[in-house]
């Protein structure tokens, strides 16, 4: 049985922050927003994101993750190194599974 285990470094939301341009304009986040340099080492990404919202709105993990998780540009987001290890490491399982179906239809 094949299995995957690939966790964020530090934050799930860091890998929002490495794809920050993609985000632009979604969930009260600005129009202009821009990466930071080295978004796996901040600590607080979720402050991070609700800080560059609206005071009164914020970053809910509840309703924003997913909203963004469904429109983040995936190549952005390989700029953090833990999001691009999880990349190449579920195209390496679908590139097996794919053979083994080959295989066994052969």
């Amino acid at each position: 049985m094949l299995g995957l285990v690939v966790l964020a470094k530090r934050e799930f939301e860091a890998w929002f922050l490495a794809a920050a341009e993609s985000l632009r304009g979604r969930r009260g986040l600005p129009v202009d927003l821009s990466a930071p340099a080295a978004p796996e080492e901040i600590r607080g990404a979720k402050e991070w994101l609700s800080n560059q919202m609206p005071p009164t709105r914020g970053y809910s993990s509840t309703t924003d993750q997913p909203a963004l998780a469904a429109v983040v540009d995936i190549e952005s987001a390989r700029r953090a190194d833990s999001f691009d290890k999880f990349y190449r490491e579920v195209v390496a399982l679908v590139k097996t599974l794919s053979e083994g179906e080959a295989n066994a239809i052969a």
